[in-house]
């Protein structure tokens, strides 16, 4: 699964900086200042933080997301969801009534520096760091859900000015900065897919069934999965004549994602909450695993 990523301003803005458009990454730039603490070395998704994104509504313009799909006809309280909506599973997200809408009408990139995964050993758990090998920022490929502020409001707190009928702006609750919904417009999961040789060997947690990792995506990859017409994107497949429902991703689009070169390497233990620490990632070694001892295996 992804529920831990590094995110930096140079890995947010690099889709802008990539297409020359210096301007856009100097406005992205103040948007994350404003809304987000970046860099952050740690982030937990399970503290729905707010992220920059880019959607196929607006593919060349960067929105403000927060992790954790809130589901079109969920009309709660955003902490009030219940179940786990971090990522979604590439091949079951067209049936799930939480991720189904979303999926074929609005997906997004969200551009990090990497994810953390931990592999389980006989003797412990061990927290990996996995990047792309040429250093470049990650590309993971999203399904969003349109925020609604009245239905969904956003700060967990009681504020006395809302029961004295003022009216407030919604609140990042990591960064307590105001929420401007003209640039927050949605919520967003991470797609997963199987996964590959590296990443099966270091998701091994044996309470699962199957390895997973992110939908890690290539720039031509990027455009496709921005295309406004995902019939017409190549990334999809369908049932039935042109224009019926989408039923899963290709083959060939899944294979071109675990295809790209990542690298990886142990951390420090992480914390339980997001840091905005910059060597969160940075190598760490375990003198048990140093000296190659495996209880099941016996040396390495």
């Amino acid at each position: 699964m992804c529920y831990d990523i590094k995110a930096s301003l140079e890995a947010q803005k690099s889709r802008a900086e990539r297409s020359g458009n210096l301007d856009a990454a100097g406005e992205i730039e103040t948007l994350l200042r404003q809304h987000t603490k970046l860099p952050r070395g740690h982030i937990n998704g399970f503290e729905h933080p707010i992220l920059g994104l880019y959607t196929s509504d607006q593919p060349d313009n960067m929105s403000l997301g927060r992790w954790g799909l809130i589901p079109h006809w969920f009309k709660g309280k955003a902490q009030e969801l219940k179940f786990n909506t971090l990522n979604a599973r590439s091949e079951s997200m067209f049936e799930k009534a939480a991720f189904a809408q979303a999926a074929e009408q609005h997906r997004g990139i969200l551009l990090i520096d990497g994810f953390y995964e931990h592999q389980h050993r006989s003797t412990g758990i061990y927290p990996h760091f996995i990047y792309r090998k040429d250093q470049r920022p990650m590309a993971l490929a999203c399904i969003c859900a349109p925020i609604d502020f009245d239905s969904h409001p956003l700060d967990p707190t009681q504020d006395p000015r809302i029961n004295r009928g003022i009216e407030v702006a919604p609140v990042d609750k990591l960064t307590a900065a105001p929420i401007q919904s003209s640039n927050y417009h949605f919520s967003f999961s991470i797609v997963t897919i199987a996964a590959n040789a590296l990443m099966s060997d270091i998701h091994n947690n044996p309470k699962i069934k199957q390895a997973r990792m992110p939908l890690i995506l290539t720039p031509e990859m990027e455009d496709q999965w921005l295309c406004p017409e995902p019939h017409q994107s190549g990334v999809f497949i369908s049932e039935g004549t042109q224009g019926a429902a989408l039923v899963g991703l290709s083959d060939n689009f899944v294979s071109r994602s675990q295809q790209i070169s990542l690298e990886a390497h142990t951390v420090a233990p992480l914390r339980k909450k997001s840091s905005t620490e910059k060597d969160a990632s940075a190598p760490y070694q375990y003198p048990e695993l140093e000296q190659g001892w495996d209880l099941f295996s016996g040396f390495n």
